[in-house]
C-alpha cells in the first residue's frame, strides 16, 4: 500500500477531514495531492502529521490496528461478535483498542444490540457517517465500515451510494472475493431497508445484483436472503417461511432483524 493510500485509510478511520489531518504542517491542497499520489511527502512532514494526530508511526507502516491485531482479524472479531449479540466480546475489543473511531463504531453496534440506537449521540453519528461521504477510493476497510454503519444513513441518501457502489464494482472483473463479500453484505442490509420502505423497484434491483455474483459457498447467505425477499415480494409466503427457517437454522436471522 502506498503512503497516500495509507494516509487516506488512517484518516478515515480516525474520522478526520484532510484539513484537520494536515493542520499547521502542510496545506490542505498539498495534502490532498499526497493522498491522490500526485505529490510525495517528506518523511519529516509525515512524522509530524502522524504525531499530531496521535497515530503511531510504527503501526502506520504495519497492517495492524492500535490494539496490535491485524485489521482483517479485528474486523472479523467485531462482525462475528455483533451478529452473535456478544456484548461482552465487543466491550473487550473496545477496551483493547486505542483507535477512537473504532471505539465509536463499537459503541454504535452496542447501542443497536441494546435497542438504544435512538439515544446514540448525534455528533457521534455524524462522525461515523463522515467516513463514507468522504470516500474517493473504496477499499476493504471502508466497505467493512460502511456495512456496519449503514443504518445511520437516511434512506433517501442510501440509494445513490449503493447504486454507485454496485455499479462500480460490477464493472470490475478483477474484484477480489473479500471485497465482493463485503459489497454483497452491504446489498443484503440495503435490501432489508428497501423491503421495509416498500420500495419494490430498488429491492428487485438489489436482488438481480445478488443473483449475478459467483455461485461460491461464501456468497451462499447473500443469495439465500435474496431468495427470501423475492418470495416475500411475490407473496409466496410458504416459500419465504421455508427459506427463513433455513436462514435461522444457519444462525443468520440477525442479518434480517438488526436495524
Amino acid at each position: 500500500m502506498k503512503i497516500g493510500e495509507r494516509l487516506h485509510r488512517v484518516r478515515n478511520l480516525h474520522g478526520l477531514t484532510q484539513e484537520q489531518m494536515a493542520a499547521g504542517i502542510i496545506s490542505k491542497s498539498q495534502y490532498w495531492r499526497i493522498e491522490k499520489e500526485s505529490n510525495a511527502i517528506r518523511a519529516s512532514s509525515l512524522i509530524k502529521i502522524l504525531n499530531q494526530n496521535k497515530i503511531s508511526v510504527l503501526k502506520f507502516f504495519k497492517d495492524v490496528d492500535d490494539s496490535g491485531i491485524k485489521r482483517r482479524e479485528l474486523q472479523d472479531l467485531i462482525t462475528n461478535a455483533y451478529f452473535a449479540r456478544d456484548h461482552k466480546k465487543l466491550e473487550k475489543i473496545k477496551k483493547q483498542s486505542t483507535n477512537l473511531q473504532m471505539k465509536r463504531l463499537i459503541d454504535w453496534l452496542l447501542a443497536e444490540l441494546k435497542g438504544e440506537s435512538q439515544d446514540f449521540p448525534d455528533e457521534d453519528k455524524r462522525k461515523l457517517r463522515y467516513n463514507v461521504w468522504q470516500v474517493e477510493r473504496w477499499n476493504d476497510d471502508i466497505l467493512w465500515f460502511f456495512f456496519h454503519t449503514l443504518y445511520l444513513y437516511k434512506y433517501s441518501n442510501l440509494e445513490g451510494i449503493i447504486n454507485a457502489l454496485i455499479s462500480k464494482f460490477t464493472k470490475n472483473e478483477k474484484i477480489e472475493d473479500r471485497q465482493l463479500q463485503l459489497i454483497a453484505s452491504i446489498a443484503v442490509r440495503y435490501l432489508n431497508i428497501c423491503y421495509k420502505q416498500n420500495n419494490r423497484y430498488e429491492a428487485k434491483k438489489v436482488i438481480r445484483f445478488l443473483r449475478k455474483i459467483p455461485d461460491k459457498i461464501e456468497f451462499g447467505l447473500a443469495k439465500m436472503i435474496a431468495d427470501y425477499y423475492e418470495a416475500l415480494l411475490n407473496k409466496k409466503k410458504v416459500d419465504a417461511e421455508e427459506i427463513l427457517d433455513l436462514i435461522k437454522a444457519c444462525g443468520y436471522e440477525n442479518y434480517l432483524s438488526l436495524n
